[in-house]
């Protein structure tokens, strides 16, 4: 496992990077399970907003999420199962405004988002094995699918 918290095997409800910059929406987490014995966790997400409104983001979501630094997009790791790769991650962008969910095309491993500034998504893929380093711009990367989130 990685030494830096939060990571994709160990994050939580009370971590403060769940919660957007302009305060007005937290990304909260139930039933997190291990993909598999060992394996990162995943399960329901949520997007809560001040006014108590409660929308699911996807059934089966990863962590660490980062939030955009202007508080309106989120980029969310979102499970996934594909012919002949097996379970792998697909980034998804929740844009607040919107409430839409955008998952992108390109597949990971296992995703470490350490931060999301403007457009560009830093972070990791596979944190603790064959690590590589992930530098996602969405303006320039393929969507496969984009969802209307509904309150």
């Amino acid at each position: 496992m990685t030494d830096t918290y939060p990571n994709p095997w160990d994050f939580h409800n009370t971590d403060k990077t769940l919660l957007s910059s302009d305060n007005f929406h937290k990304v909260v987490y139930y039933d997190l399970n291990e993909i598999a014995m060992g394996a990162p966790i995943g399960g329901q997400c949520f997007l809560e907003t001040v006014d108590n409104k409660k929308i699911k983001i996807h059934d089966w979501c990863g962590g660490p999420v980062a939030w955009e630094t202007d508080g309106k997009l989120l980029a969310i790791p979102i499970w996934t199962r594909k012919f002949l790769k097996g379970t792998v991650q697909q980034i998804g962008i929740l844009d607040t405004r919107t409430m839409e969910l955008k998952l992108f095309t390109k597949t990971f491993r296992v995703l470490d988002f350490r931060s999301f500034d403007k457009t560009t998504i830093y972070g990791y893929d596979s944190p603790i094995h064959k690590t590589t380093t992930v530098t996602f711009d969405i303006e320039n990367e393929k969507i496969d699918t984009i969802i209307k989130l509904t309150k």
